[in-house]
């Protein structure tokens, strides 16, 4: 997850505006009702090519899934050599909210019977350090003290010799224990990939399959995400959108960043692939209650401050961020090349996703943006 600073608007104030902007027009004359979406499906297009001109963005794609409607938009490039128009359908990675799947298989197994969330990092792996002292709940959290392998500098180095080596999640979090611990177990609040590389291995060894198994079986195929998988972990169609950075601020050329590493060096902190619709169709049926019991969905709000004024809070791999609208609970992340953003406001039952080609892009200033026009009268 990349915790970054808020856009043009602050989200408390565009999803304030939102809460005003979501009611279905009465159609005139007895006409065919026309939905919120439809509605200003053109002023929502329009949006997405400003940000993309004020933003500085290659390509984006987003979906805002209603009450009464779903509506999605793209625009920009996928890629830049050979010139191809984004599309809405178009596949980008998404980084950490690959998190968000991980933890609600978790969860699921706890609903089971067949994990909790209280035992200790030990019953799997008993070498880790402090592993009596780490749960399950605090990998989730983030707050176990396992240092975050993509900080350390021994990734990096290997990443700059061999920016296509296939990492195993062992060798992930044998870097991880290598400088750990960060601090004493369940005393802080510290961001760390190496949690969800635990936690994914975890989930094999408690069902005896892949996670990427557990995932389509659970969450994929239920709720029909045929374009959605783990990159790098399991066959899935090439990726045919690209991933940019500027190779400096004052550049006016994109850099293709797309395999600066393999996705497997994300593993299950953050290879999801998918696209902007189905990415807001999981929120939605996460947070709107089919693909967890409401215990479980209590059990991801259980909040660890985190004195922010931007992030305050986080969960089991979801931040809440309070508005006057109401909270929105959600994930974000970054990958090279890529930038998203995605989450669920329970007030209105609405989830939103944005999914950008460049890295460290300020998806929330596009995500105002379609706010601000959902406002509108």
């Amino acid at each position: 997850m990349h915790i970054s600073r808020f856009g043009r608007i602050s989200l408390g104030t565009a999803l304030a505006l939102w809460l005003t902007g979501c009611e279905t027009e009465p159609p005139p004359g007895g006409e065919t009702p026309v939905s919120t979406c439809e509605r200003l499906a053109p002023r929502l297009q329009k949006a997405l090519e400003t940000s993309l001109q004020e933003e500085d963005l290659p390509g984006v794609t987003a979906s805002l899934r209603l009450q009464d409607c779903t509506w999605h938009g793209a625009t920009g490039k996928s890629s830049m050599e050979p010139a191809t128009d984004m599309k809405a359908e178009d596949r980008l990675r998404a980084g950490s909210i690959t998190k968000t799947y991980v933890a609600t298989v978790m969860l699921q197994l706890q609903a089971e019977g067949k994990l909790s969330l209280d035992a200790p990092l030990s019953t799997w792996f008993p070498d880790f350090p402090r592993a009596n002292e780490i749960t399950v709940r605090r990998l989730l959290n983030h707050t176990s003290g396992a240092a975050n392998y993509t900080t350390l500098p021994d990734f990096a180095a290997q990443l700059e010799s061999n920016p296509g080596k296939v990492w195993t999640p062992e060798e992930l979090i044998a870097l991880g224990a290598s400088a750990s611990p960060e601090f004493e177990p369940g005393t802080k609040w510290s961001y760390s990939n190496t949690n969800y590389i635990l936690a994914g291995l975890i989930i094999e060894k408690v069902t005896g399959t892949p996670l990427t198994q557990q995932l389509h079986t659970r969450i994929f195929e239920p709720l029909g995400l045929k374009n959605t998988g783990l990159d790098g972990l399991e066959p899935l169609p090439a990726l045919t959108v690209r991933g940019y950075i500027r190779p400096s601020p004052e550049s006016t050329t994109w850099m293709d960043y797309t395999d600066v590493l393999h996705p497997s060096a994300a593993g299950s902190a953050g290879a999801l692939a998918s696209t902007a619709d189905e990415v807001s169709a999981f929120y939605q049926a996460l947070l709107g209650g089919s693909l967890l019991p409401p215990q479980q969905r209590e059990e991801m709000r259980q909040w660890v401050s985190l004195q922010s004024p931007e992030y305050p809070a986080y969960g089991l791999a979801l931040a809440k961020l309070p508005t006057p609208a109401g909270e929105l609970h959600c994930h974000d992340g970054n990958i090279p090349g890529f930038s998203a953003l995605a989450g669920y406001l329970p007030e209105r039952k609405a989830a939103v996703a944005v999914l950008i080609n460049k890295e460290d892009a300020n998806a929330v200033g596009t995500l105002g943006r379609l706010l601000e026009i959902l406002a509108s009268p």
